[in-house]
């Protein structure tokens, strides 16, 4: 529990985001169990806070469109060889 306090702590900075991301799920609606090899990762992920917003050249603040809560597309992780 207190790991999350901790993550919950960290302030993103201007127009970042932090996310976790969502495993993919195990069983289908239905109740079949899939195997490992048939769970792909997903690339998507749940924005747990967002930071202020950035400053345009006028020193405006731009806010960030995703709000907390909101689940987000990320980039696929590249393994090399």
């Amino acid at each position: 529990m207190s790991a999350i306090k901790s993550i919950r702590s960290i302030a993103p900075l201007l127009d970042r985001i932090l996310v976790q991301r969502i495993k993919p799920e195990a069983k289908t609606a239905t109740g079949i169990f899939l195997p490992d090899s048939a769970v792909k990762e997903l690339n998507e992920a749940k924005v747990l806070a967002v930071g202020p917003g950035a400053l345009d050249k006028t020193g405006n603040r731009v806010s960030v469109s995703v709000a907390v809560g909101d689940k987000v597309l990320i980039p696929q992780v590249r393994q090399f060889p």
